[in-house]
């Protein structure tokens, strides 16, 4: 490709579609280049093996070297399009410390994206049984701050496959408004490295299928997520990338009652968010409605139980980011003991709740440990300048990589207010 850009931003997810869109009401000559495909077939397990990143043949979900899951996808609108919806301010006051201000930001997102708690009548039964019991012992349990169309949505329980009724808010929005004004994609292609001459930016080397490209850029933002950045970064030299990889380690706490279920509602209505100062854990209410998902998580015994008896948690931790992105894609990371501490203590509570209201104490699982959050290793102040900026010239950082400390909460809205920041100081 001969056409030189004036801004080149690698992944389509929460950071990439926010730049495409807002560097697009004042610029032209941008390219967005996505490593997976736009699906437009997707709410399914079935579809999800297609862009949940994993073992090319069995589909097993990508895992470290320690064992540990990581959930992510290669897709248009990347790892959000298969959130549960959730938005809240995190590491605001981290971010503050070292010259990032994001509150102007903040506002304007949460404005645009319509985040709220979630709608009431959108809760089951069974959830709000698990809220009463919650304060009986003393912890408020109270609605998440979501995206989610009410009048759209239809209790499905599928949010992490990709919403078939559009309800919820997911990048591909802003990624639509950038196509509109002109920003080009290119769809199924894989960055190798960010080129730079004399530590200036000069553009990227990608391949997508048996072709390799060359594309010349004066700007080349990487928004390829807390993975696949640092991969390309040591790639492109710089070497200190990849280290002090968290991703908000979960584990999800299932046990079956007689009468109550969790299946008609959105995954993560409700949230314990208390224990997340005080413990560095918070409990929402979840399970997985794919028993093949939940047999990869909690082995058999995940798979049977009965999607119309089951209620659970997700204890999701703010773990310590003792983890490592190799030059060659490959991850270590495992659970630590004060990581541990955190996941039972978490586990403990979400048990009591649930006994408390009728769960069978024998039906009670714990899944393996995993992780969907990941970032910290192009973390601020160590990899990137408070501008986002690395030391090669031109070359900016804007997703969760980029994140000083780990979060234990949803990073979308902090990744959409980075990229809104980044975006003004560049046009």
């Amino acid at each position: 490709m001969s056409k030189k850009y004036e801004f080149v931003i690698i992944g389509s997810g929460a950071g990439g579609a926010t730049l495409a869109r807002e560097l697009s009401k004042t610029h032209s000559d941008i390219l967005v280049i996505e490593k997976g495909d736009y699906e437009d077939k997707f709410g399914t397990f079935a579809d999800a093996l297609r862009y949940y990143d994993g073992n090319r043949v069995t589909r097993v979900p990508l895992k470290s070297s320690e064992g540990v899951i990581l959930y992510r996808t290669m897709m248009a609108g990347g790892s959000a399009f298969v959130s549960a919806g959730n938005f809240c301010r995190c590491l605001e006051k981290e971010f503050s410390e070292l010259g990032i201000d994001l509150q102007e930001e903040f506002i304007e997102a949460e404005n645009e994206i319509r985040i709220a708690p979630l709608a009431d009548e959108l809760i089951s039964d069974s959830s709000k049984t698990l809220a009463k019991a919650a304060k009986d012992l003393g912890y408020n349990m109270q609605n998440m701050m979501k995206s989610i169309d009410a009048s759209k949505c239809i209790k499905c329980g599928l949010c992490t496959f990709g919403c078939k009724m559009g309800a919820k808010w997911t990048p591909l929005e802003y990624l639509r408004e950038a196509t509109e004004n002109g920003v080009e994609v290119l769809y199924n292609a894989s960055v190798e490295k960010v080129t730079s001459e004399n530590g200036k930016v000069t553009g990227v080397l990608l391949h997508r299928g048996h072709e390799h490209l060359s594309i010349l850029a004066n700007t080349v933002i990487l928004a390829a997520g807390g993975i696949g950045t640092p991969v390309i970064l040591q790639a492109s030299g710089i070497d200190e990338a990849g280290t002090n990889l968290f991703i908000d380690t979960f584990v999800n706490i299932y046990g079956e009652h007689d009468t109550m279920s969790m299946a008609h509602e959105p995954q993560m209505a409700m949230v314990i968010i208390e224990e997340h100062e005080k413990k560095g854990f918070l409990l929402s209410t979840f399970f997985n409605h794919s028993k093949s998902f939940r047999m990869i998580e909690s082995g058999a015994k995940g798979f049977a139980l009965p999607n119309n008896k089951i209620l659970g948690f997700m204890n999701k931790t703010s773990d310590e980011a003792s983890g490592h992105v190799h030059a060659d894609g490959t991850i270590s990371k495992k659970v630590t003991a004060p990581d541990q501490q955190k996941l039972d203590a978490g586990a403990d509570l979400a048990k009591e709740i649930l006994i408390k209201v009728g769960v069978d104490p024998k039906s009670i699982i714990v899944s393996r440990p995993a992780g969907a959050h990941p970032g910290g290793t192009a973390a601020v102040g160590r990899v990137v300048d408070n501008n986002l900026e690395t030391r090669i010239k031109n070359l900016f950082v804007c997703d969760a990589s980029v994140f000083p400390t780990t979060p234990g909460l949803p990073p979308i809205l902090t990744i959409i207010a980075l990229a809104k920041r980044l975006s003004k100081k560049l046009a």
